[in-house]
């Protein structure tokens, strides 16, 4: 099984966490990680350290709000140092990046479910009116 830590700017991490439980239930292998205003990148990456060292699976696969932030930064950096732990470390977290990691992370290695999760994350995005046209009526299933 590979855990699932997310990390992020302000309350990300708790937010998107918590959207995916309401959504789909908790997943028992995901943690979540702020970045609050106030907290020094030296106090974040010391909470990293003590979170990654916590998690008793040794494949962990970090999802971060934004490419090139402090989370990310430190995510990367602490990867390096760690290497009792097999870390990926994404970028670009969405909803349905999250939800596939959280839901497939039981049935996946690292590499797979991080190759899964981009893709899933790729095909989340999309643009309603590139995909319809006006005279179309929308058709909506019930929503999560």
């Amino acid at each position: 099984m590979v855990s699932i830590l997310i990390i992020g700017h302000g309350n990300f991490a708790t937010g998107a966490l918590s959207a995916t439980r309401l959504v789909a239930g908790a997943p028992e292998n995901v943690y979540a990680l702020d970045f609050p205003e106030g907290m020094s990148a030296e106090e974040l990456k010391e909470a990293m350290q003590a979170r990654l060292a916590a998690i008793e699976t040794p494949e962990i696969l970090v999802m971060a709000d934004l490419a090139g932030g402090t989370p990310f930064r430190t995510a990367v950096e602490l990867k390096m140092t760690m290497p009792e732990k097999q870390i990926r470390v994404v970028a670009g977290t969405s909803m349905p990046a999250l939800m596939e990691a959280a839901f497939s992370s039981d049935s996946m290695d690292l590499a797979e479910l991080t190759a899964d999760v981009i893709q899933t994350g790729v095909e989340g995005f999309v643009d309603w009116d590139a995909q319809t046209t006006e005279e179309e009526e929308p058709e909506f299933e019930d929503g999560l």
